[in-house]
């Protein structure tokens, strides 16, 4: 063995020494949980045995009757609750205040061993598992009201095989389910591995679909031991190397390790792996806390996509991936009139039907002919630079001549009058409600926007 192989093995050996203030060694069978009011682990020793919090401090062993032994439950965490539920399903348990309390009115079905086991909108469920020399693929889901099991009913356009001891995660309101072992029509005694096509059930229809193919990994858990992670985002399975599974990215990652031990039990919390493992010297087990990093240590030996998707599912994300190119493009191309569009108006808008001028919902009534005239004018323009010379045939006289000096000077009077009047009533400066141009075409001339985004009609 390398000098580098032994340094590992040490390490890994005194990391439990130098997490735990004092390692908890034993013997028996064991049951290894996290209590959710207090997030801190507890290790229940052959049935009368209690300890609890990282320092393993022995408490009073509290509970009420409960079928089988406590090794056979698993646990699962909603809200601030613990509960543990026999893993062939069945009955039910609380941990609740440092003792363990029969919540259900089951019985122990022995019928769903190796099942998926999952929490989704604060219920439990069990899917598949084997039992009753058959396996299964029926969902079931413990009622908190009744205190007793029930079928779930799903729905598959393609018919689905019985499974257990399969790999699974939790997306939102996704279950994906892959691998495990089903029943070997040729050999009664034996099962057989299941293939590597991945399945997903939409939990708020209950209805399942084909999803892909995992990438050529489907029996891997016969090869290693899991990590259990509460989370349910990764997927860990020790072989000889880290096998790391990450459905959110679509990555598959091994990593290479010089050692690394066969878990008892375990959980993954946070940054640190909770566990027991096997002492090879005194031959009996204890208690440890290995840091997660420990699982990245090690060289990384492959990354590959993890899930090949099927060829609705491309067609799926190659339409997702056109309706966010075409929006975003729209965006960009639009995005001043959208924002235009969103903005809150806070100006005056005229109703065509009435004829009416309103601001913040009231009418105005202070407008005379010539201003209403002007800004009737204004509003055809649609935020337009005016002519000075075009706003002069608002204000002509057609009943009798005049001069241009005498139009001009009327124009100028209702522009006056409206700009002092739509500064009284929107509280804007008159100086900011009209910008100058000059004209393009002759320079000696002004073109003006009046009340420049101020008017809407409806």
């Amino acid at each position: 063995m390398s000098l580098k192989s032994v340094i590992s093995i040490l390490i890994f050996w005194l990391l439990p020494i130098f997490c735990n203030a004092q390692k908890l060694e034993f013997n028996g069978e064991f049951l290894l949980f996290r209590e959710a009011k207090t997030k801190q682990p507890v290790l229940i020793v052959n049935d009368s045995l209690v300890y609890k919090g990282f320092a393993m401090k022995r408490i009073a062993f509290k509970h009420t009757e409960y079928p089988a032994k406590l090794q056979e439950y698993k646990f699962f965490n909603i809200e601030a609750k613990t509960y543990l539920v026999h893993e062939g399903c069945g009955p039910v348990l609380e941990f609740r205040n440092d003792s363990i309390v029969r919540i259900d009115n089951s019985f122990l079905h022995r019928n769903q061993f190796g099942a998926v086991r999952f929490v989704y909108n604060n219920e439990i469920y069990f899917y598949g598992g084997y039992g009753l020399f058959t396996f299964k693929n029926i969902l079931t889901k413990y009622d908190f009201q009744t205190r007793e099991w029930i079928e779930v009913r799903t729905l598959s356009e393609e018919p689905m095989e019985t499974r257990e001891n399969a790999l699974s995660y939790l997306i939102k309101n996704d279950l994906y389910v892959f691998g495990g072992n089903t029943k070997d029509e040729t050999k009664i005694q034996t099962s057989r591995h299941l293939d590597n096509i991945i399945w997903r059930l939409h939990l708020p229809t209950m209805q399942w679909s084909c999803h892909g193919k995992i990438n050529g990994i489907a029996n891997l858990d016969y090869l290693g031991n899991r990590l259990n992670n509460e989370n349910q985002d990764k997927i860990y399975i020790i072989t000889d190397v880290v096998n790391e599974l990450d459905p959110k990215k679509n990555i598959f990652r091994k990593s290479n390790l010089e050692f690394f031990p066969t878990f008892f039990s375990n959980y993954i919390e946070e940054k640190k792996i909770i566990c027991v493992l096997r002492n090879e010297i005194k031959k009996n087990k204890y208690f440890a806390i290995v840091p997660t990093m420990y699982l990245a240590k090690g060289k990384i030996l492959s990354n590959s996509q993890l899930i090949i998707y099927s060829k609705e599912d491309y067609k799926n994300i190659i339409i997702l991936t056109l309706i966010l190119f075409i929006s975003i493009l729209v965006l960009i191309l639009f995005r001043k009139k959208i924002i235009h569009t969103l903005k809150p108006f806070h100006g005056i808008i005229y109703n065509r039907d009435k004829r009416i001028f309103s601001y913040k919902g009231k009418a105005i009534s202070i407008f005379d002919e010539q201003e209403k005239r002007l800004l009737l004018y204004l509003l055809e323009q649609n935020n337009q630079f005016v002519s000075l010379n075009n706003l002069n045939q608002l204000f002509e006289n057609i009943n009798q001549p005049e001069t241009i000096s005498a139009t001009v000077k009327r124009r100028e009077q209702a522009v006056s009058r409206l700009l002092v009047k739509v500064s009284k009533i929107t509280g804007i400066e008159e100086k900011e409600l009209i910008q100058e141009l000059k004209n393009s075409e002759d320079k000696r001339i002004k073109d003006l926007k009046i009340l420049p985004n101020l008017l809407k009609t409806t």
